[in-house]
């Protein structure tokens, strides 16, 4: 961890040594998200392959169960953005959300979160945008390493005309300013040279740092959350790798065999090469002499596939995902809400988990756009309603209601026919119809006046 920017200076190597193996870990499991597990398990391969005296070849059967994991894990928190509940208006605050695709945004988080243990999210301008962790280096206080005193934002730019970098851009974000700093930079050396440009500016936001960071599972020994990549990757690196056994036996022995006497057997001149002719006739002397059949092979993979089998259970067990990498096999079937729910418990906790987690950083995010963007909001009044990506089951709900009730009404007809997405005007003519129906088709209802009462005109 870093505890001061001396870091940041000619002749320092970028990434600082101290933050290498955690960039190093972010790459790897960048090219697990992106389908590139042969380059990420090549030596573990390799040493297979050697250790079966086989030649290393490619493993192409890819079964990328990181993606699935870090897709679900943002279903499950955010697949539907949580409803903001507060005392303060908030139509405009929704309206310029929309339109910073804070949907998006926030899920692509999430998915940060998983893959590489830590999101970032950095206030720009009126605009909220995301960084890559790769790019984040918090600064610390000596005094108290869970404690982020500077966040700096630093990549290299502008590649010369061979790929290499020869520029880094740096961003020092303290509370209520921030400082930019454009080094020189060695691209070949991955060192960084003399400053060049250095400007110090001060943004609207004076209580607080304009990067955030949401945050997985953490503990005291580190400040970065924990991916859930490292978990799973024996798990999923063995399972590939018995696929990929599986794959090789299977094509080897897909082409037919056939055994047979040598009678049976044409030579070829042109080739120079004996070859089988379906076409002719053999004929066989006594029952003694071998017919010409196909042969059989098998490859007894059953314990191949009772391995596969176990291992499956195990990556469903670690990754906490259970049912929800199942559905679509034999774990989709129709439920009940309620039913989902109660299959679903494994994933639906752990979404519980990283929502406590990073409830109030969220919060705070939305509180720090509304201010840039001169909306009132209070933070202390501000609450968050998060959804756990499970349909909801309206009958259900529906029979609940009416079951607690006791059969009394639970909503109103106007109210009914707004959920089914219909404009005010259009219920109102609805309702207006369904009223002249019931009278059309109902009798005309009698009443008797009362001749003896008083008439006051008459008076």
């Amino acid at each position: 961890m870093l505890t001061n920017l001396d870091w940041l200076g000619s002749g320092k190597p970028f990434p600082p040594k101290a933050e290498k193996e955690r960039i190093e870990k972010y790459t790897t499991n960048e090219k697990l998200f992106a389908s590139q597990h042969t380059a990420v398990f090549k030596e573990q391969y390799d040493c297979l392959s050697r250790q079966l005296h086989k030649k290393p070849e490619e493993v192409r059967t890819v079964l990328n169960y990181h993606q699935l994991l870090s897709k679900k894990t943002a279903d499950f928190v955010c697949s539907e953005p949580p409803t903001m509940e507060t005392e303060d208006d908030t139509d405009e605050l929704k309206r310029r959300l929309e339109r910073q695709h804070w949907a998006r945004k926030l899920y692509e988080a999430f998915i940060d979160v998983s893959r590489y243990g830590n999101a970032v999210i950095k206030i720009v301008g009126k605009r909220i945008t995301a960084v890559c962790p790769k790019y984040w280096f918090p600064i610390v206080d000596i005094s108290d390493l869970k404690e982020i005193v500077q966040h700096v934002i630093a990549y290299p730019i502008e590649p010369d005309d061979k790929g290499y970098f020869t520029k880094l851009y740096a961003e020092i974000h303290s509370i209520g300013k921030v400082e930019t700093r454009i080094y020189e930079f060695d691209g070949e050396k991955n060192t960084i040279e003399k400053l060049i440009k250095r400007m110090e500016s001060i943004i609207e936001i004076k209580d607080d740092f304009a990067v955030q960071i949401l945050s997985n599972v953490t503990h005291s020994g580190s400040i970065y959350g924990i991916d859930d990549y490292e978990a799973i990757n024996s798990i999923v690196a063995e399972i590939i790798w018995r696929l990929h056994c599986i794959d090789v036996v299977l094509n080897k022995h897909s082409e037919p065999s056939v055994s047979g006497p040598s009678s049976a057997l044409s030579y070829d001149e042109r080739f120079q090469r004996y070859y089988l002719d379906f076409g002719k006739f053999f004929a066989r002397e006594s029952n003694d002499q071998p017919d010409i059949k196909y042969i059989t092979w098998d490859g007894n993979l059953t314990s191949a596939f009772q391995e596969i089998e176990t291992l499956l259970d195990q990556l469903y067990i670690i990754s906490e995902m259970g049912q929800a990498f199942a559905l679509g096999k034999d774990g989709g079937g129709e439920s009940s809400g309620t039913a989902l729910k109660l299959r679903l418990i494994s994933p639906r906790v752990k979404a519980a988990r990283l929502v406590a987690n990073n409830d109030a950083v969220v919060k705070r995010i939305i509180s720090l756009f509304a201010r840039i963007n001169n909306i009132d909001l209070d933070y202390d009044n501000l609450q968050l309603h998060w959804n756990d990506g499970i349909p909801v089951d309206e009958s259900e709900q529906i029979r609940n209601l009416i079951s607690a009730t006791n059969g009394a009404p639970i909503m109103s007809q106007y109210s009914a026919m707004k959920r089914l997405g219909l404009s005010d005007d259009d219920v109102e003519a609805e309702i207006e119809q369904l009223a002249a129906e019931a009278a059309a088709v109902s009798p005309v209802a009698l009443t008797t006046v009362d001749e003896t009462e008083d008439n006051d005109d008459d008076i």
